[in-house]
Parts: structure tokens; C-alpha cells; sequence
């Protein structure tokens, strides 16, 4: 509905209480809506996990940079909200999916670059091994 359709009363108070004007404009007085505040999706390690493993299962649709559409990070976010159907935070959206792949993939590379430069030690149970030679390098 249009923020200026005024042709009802209950249209009028529908748009006061979504905050669109206040009781004090005029009936055709317009304004942008109160910002959202929207609880932030908090992932669990589990539920990480969960979508790793369902875009594994996707992979083939993702290509060589493992870059997948959104229609699977939808499904990804279906499948998540059904496993997990008590979650910390909002439910599991496909933007939010398609987010924290974006930050996993992140993690991934740089600990596969730091894995791969000279004088860096790295084991999956300690993470980097910092020395005195090498600590100053991430100062």
C-alpha cells in the first residue's frame, strides 16, 4: 500500500503504528520508516559446519571458486533453520548464509597463505606457532 493511502481510518493507524507519519502531520505527510533493528544471525560452530557440509554437497554447481548462487544459500539457510530449529539470534536467511561463506573462505585462504610462507609453522590444533623470530612479522 502506498504510504499515502489515507482512504481508510484503519489504513491511517496501520501506517502511524509502522511509524511511516506521526499522529501530529498532516494526513498526507510522508517520511522514511524507523530503521529496523533486527537481531544479528549468530552462527555456532555447529551450525557452521552444517553449511559447509550442505555446500559440499552443492559443489558442483559452484565451479572452480566455489562460488555458489543464491538460490543454493537459500536452500543452505532452509536446511540450517530445520536442523537447528532453536538458534541463538534471527533465523538463517540466504543473505546471511551467503555472508558467512564469504568470511570462511576468508579464514581459509589466509591460513592456507600463512601456511605457505617461509619461516611460518602452522598445525590445525595450535594455529600459527609464533617464535621470536617470526612474532615481530605480525606486529
Amino acid at each position: 500500500m502506498p504510504l499515502s493511502d489515507t482512504s481508510s481510518v484503519g489504513s491511517t493507524r496501520s501506517l502511524q503504528s509502522h511509524g511511516f507519519f506521526t499522529i501530529n502531520e498532516p494526513m498526507g505527510s510522508q517520511r522514511e520508516p524507523a530503521a529496523s533493528h533486527r537481531s544479528a544471525t549468530h552462527w555456532e560452530f555447529e551450525e557452521e559446519k552444517a553449511l559447509i557440509t550442505f555446500l559440499a554437497t552443492c559443489k558442483s554447481e559452484a565451479g572452480d571458486i566455489m562460488s555458489f548462487k543464491n538460490t543454493v544459500f537459500t536452500d543452505a539457510a532452509t536446511h540450517i533453520n530445520i536442523m537447528f530449529p532453536t538458534q541463538k539470534g534471527t533465523p538463517k536467511s540466504q543473505s546471511s548464509c551467503k555472508s558467512k561463506w564469504a568470511a570462511l573462505k576468508r579464514s581459509y585462504n589466509a591460513v592456507k597463505n600463512i601456511k605457505a610462507l617461509s619461516g611460518f609453522s602452522w598445525n590445525d590444533e595450535h594455529g600459527i606457532l609464533l617464535t621470536p623470530e617470526t612474532s615481530g612479522a605480525w606486529d
